[in-house]
């Protein structure tokens, strides 16, 4: 493969942050055509009167909290091995038997939501859900929350990647 030849002749190796899909013609000097993974993955929160989820929650820190995962393949071609990870903060506290996913299978170890779907099809659509409930009412003025997903794609597995980030924000 030309790139090996590159690098192994600079005496280095380069070891990039994501993955890097290098194609060559075939041997009869067509060009082949790849699909490129198109995912995205949200986090939302939303008050128990609210109906719509947000990136943006402004709380006055009782009660419970919704929080939601998205992920969509818009991609053109299947994802597999979608695996998103979620680890609870220490101010709040998830609320027992709340995990509903609409694809996939959901489990809380400890503070941590992990929730693994065995393939998306293109513009396909996941969505997981929790109640998580403020506990330690010290929380900071503004607090960020997120997750880490990684999947497969034509055998490469991508990831971790970071979800958007919603914010709590201190009323």
């Amino acid at each position: 493969m030309r790139v090996w030849k590159c690098i192994s002749n600079q005496e280095m190796f380069l070891m990039p942050l994501q993955p890097i899909l290098w194609i060559e013609g075939g041997g009869k000097g067509e060009q082949e055509s790849t699909a490129v993974p198109n995912v995205t993955a949200t986090l939302q929160i939303r008050g128990m009167e609210e109906e719509n989820f947000s990136y943006q929650f402004i709380s006055d820190l009782d009660g419970i909290l919704y929080m939601q995962l998205e992920i969509e393949n818009k991609g053109e071609e299947e994802i597999s091995h979608i695996i998103v990870s979620h680890m609870i903060r220490d101010h709040f506290l998830y609320v027992p038997n709340t995990l509903e996913m609409n694809k996939g299978t959901g489990e809380f170890l400890f503070q941590l939501v992990r929730w693994r779907i065995e393939k998306l099809l293109p513009n396909e659509k996941a969505r997981l859900v929790c109640q998580i409930k403020i506990v330690r009412p010290n929380i900071p003025d503004t607090m960020s929350l997120s997750a880490t997903y990684t999947f497969q794609f034509a055998g490469i597995t991508y990831g971790p990647l970071q979800t958007t980030e919603a914010r709590i924000i201190k009323r």
